[in-house]
């Protein structure tokens, strides 16, 4: 019986001092299920959380690269049609304007509005910025051309940042060159207008393509500030989202992680005992039979 008991004690310290063996080179408590079941189960959770949050977070970063382009474009296009409205102020403001003279401005704006579809038509990898649900074909070609608009570019591409909560990350080439203001003709008409009257000499509807590119520019520039909105809503997500996972990611090393100071100790004490288990069965335990048989 003392053989016996002597035996189970020593397996079970021996077994203690692999489990903290185990965790001086894992540096985690929960190596197996069994180790702790609850706790094991939170740990599952936690990482399962985790992982979805890095994969919101993913997403996030792409919905914001691809909207600071996006609002980059659209400074440069703002640039662009508000240099078309300076040109077509001056031209309405020299008096006794040439047929030449306005030639010249219409030749000016003329290469301003190329630049405005150029800038439309501009991408982020194989895709167009302003395309919208039909990322794959130029703007400029339903826009400027004469192509018919493909199915889903007048709608916008929103992107799922948590369960339950979308953020469109678009803005479509059609709510800039086709929406129509109140009171005006939309821009795309507009930038025709404003060329075709500068060739003709017609400076009495100049005056009016001048107003409605003036309500076009604060369309654009509502669109800017909608887009500015959004980034910052982004933005705030992506802060409390990786403000929230490292969190997570530290209660989880609060359940899985040892306290390695601990182990150490623990593991020293082990050796201790289980040195001094193997003196004292020695001495303690009664010889056998065998001890007194004849050599």
């Amino acid at each position: 019986m003392e053989q016996q008991q002597f035996l189970y004690n020593l397996e079970n310290i021996n077994t203690s001092m692999q489990n903290v063996q185990e965790q001086l080179s894992t540096g985690k408590v929960l190596n197996l299920p069994q180790d702790d079941p609850v706790a094991v189960s939170q740990d599952m959770d936690l990482a399962q959380e985790i992982s979805q949050m890095g994969s919101d977070l993913s997403t996030i970063s792409s919905g914001l690269s691809w909207m600071n382009a996006t609002e980059t474009a659209l400074q440069g296009m703002l640039s662009q049609l508000q240099q078309i409205q300076s040109d077509l102020v001056a031209a309405l403001n020299t008096p006794n304007q040439s047929a030449g003279g306005l030639a010249g401005y219409a030749a000016t704006i003329r290469q301003l509005i190329q630049g405005v579809y150029q800038i439309a038509d501009q991408k982020l990898g194989d895709r167009y910025l302003f395309g919208g649900q039909a990322w794959n074909v130029a703007p400029s070609s339903y826009i400027e051309g004469s192509a018919t608009m493909p199915s889903g570019a007048d709608q916008n591409v929103a992107y799922q940042i948590a369960p339950g909560v979308s953020i469109n990350v678009t803005v479509t080439a059609y709510s800039i060159f086709e929406s129509t203001p109140t009171g005006a003709v939309n821009l795309q008409t507009t930038l025709n207008n404003i060329v075709n009257h500068l060739e003709s000499g017609d400076v009495t509807s100049l005056q009016g393509d001048l107003n409605d590119l003036n309500l076009n520019l604060t369309n654009v520039i509502d669109a800017n500030a909608d887009l500015g909105a959004r980034i910052q809503r982004m933005t705030a997500a992506q802060n409390q989202m990786q403000q929230y996972q490292t969190n997570l990611t530290n209660l989880k090393g609060g359940i899985e992680g040892a306290d390695m100071a601990q182990v150490m100790t623990q593991f020293s004490t082990d050796q201790v005992i289980y040195e001094a288990a193997l003196q004292m069965g020695a001495q303690i335990l009664l010889p056998s039979l065998v001890n007194y048989l004849p050599s």
